[in-house]
């Protein structure tokens, strides 16, 4: 999926589907040009690829903050003149949220909201940048809002769930959201075409692994658990629910999942690279 801005964003792309996303926090960049442009601003001089091949990448960084921020000063600007434009506000949170000012996007979503209720780009974009603050309650509150007025609303139905696994850490829940999504849209597809149904074990085992990576270690087993329920004879959450059930002293427990492991793939590995068929001789 392309590194590109759709507002009401999905918190991540399906490569890998979590690989993207960081532990309690993770946006798309957006393209703040564009995004800027929209809002009906002149467009600044953007530096040619010679130039940016030719700059140290802290210097690069540098000249986008600010530009971003010349950006963000002359959208403020244009809505102390507007100040009852929805769209302003919404362009402004947008910028906003591109440039990591949480609490400005917020405030920003907010007068959009309060001029023009009801959009649901804007309330997931809203619960986005709570979750960016680490607020994941508040964070779920404006996707279920969201969801509320528009069912399908693809990227609020991720994020919700997204956030119930990974910064929430109640992975039952989650799955048991997407589940009843399922039922109702039994071809219910993410923001970039993907059809949930077919990555709902992937997320959950790929969200098992984030966590694990993060010394969530119990809530990661219940992760990899229920994307075995999903499909029982899915090798990576076999593998790594196998895997810290050892390592976390349940050697017991993860040997019967050893031998569905080399029954499904004789040559199969754990994640230290040894043969799984070691293990159970």
């Amino acid at each position: 999926m392309k590194n590109e801005k759709t507002r009401g964003s999905m918190l991540t792309s399906t490569a890998l589907i979590l690989c993207c996303v960081t532990f309690g926090a993770g946006f798309l960049c957006g393209d703040m040009v564009s995004e800027y442009r929209r809002a009906g601003a002149p467009a600044a001089s953007a530096p040619t690829p010679q130039d940016v091949q030719h700059q140290p990448a802290a210097q690069v960084r540098q000249d986008e903050e600010a530009r971003a921020s010349s950006h963000i000063a002359e959208l403020r600007e244009q809505v102390k003149r507007s100040p009852d434009d929805a769209s302003l506000w919404t362009h402004l949170g947008n910028l906003c949220y591109d440039s990591g000012k949480f609490d400005e996007a917020i405030e920003a979503y907010g007068r959009s909201l309060a001029l023009a209720p009801g959009d649901p780009n804007v309330i997931t974009d809203l619960g986005s940048m709570y979750r960016m603050k680490g607020q994941g309650a508040e964070a779920v509150k404006y996707y279920e809002q969201a969801i509320a007025i528009k069912p399908d609303h693809a990227n609020a139905v991720f994020n919700k769930g997204v956030t119930l696994l990974l910064d929430m850490e109640r992975p039952e829940e989650a799955m048991a959201f997407w589940q009843s999504v399922l039922e109702k849209q039994p071809h219910f597809a993410l923001g970039n075409g993907t059809h949930l149904h077919s990555v709902i074990h992937e997320l959950a085992s790929d969200a098992g692994v984030q966590l694990e990576a993060h010394g969530r270690y119990e809530t990661a087993l219940r992760a990899y658990a229920e994307a075995l329920k999903v499909k029982p004879e899915f090798l990576p959450a076999l593998v790594h629910r196998a895997w810290l059930l050892e390592q976390t002293g349940r050697a017991g427990d993860a040997l019967p999942l050893w031998k569905k492991v080399v029954a499904l793939s004789p040559e199969a590995t754990d994640p230290a690279g040894k043969p799984v068929r070691d293990r159970i001789r």
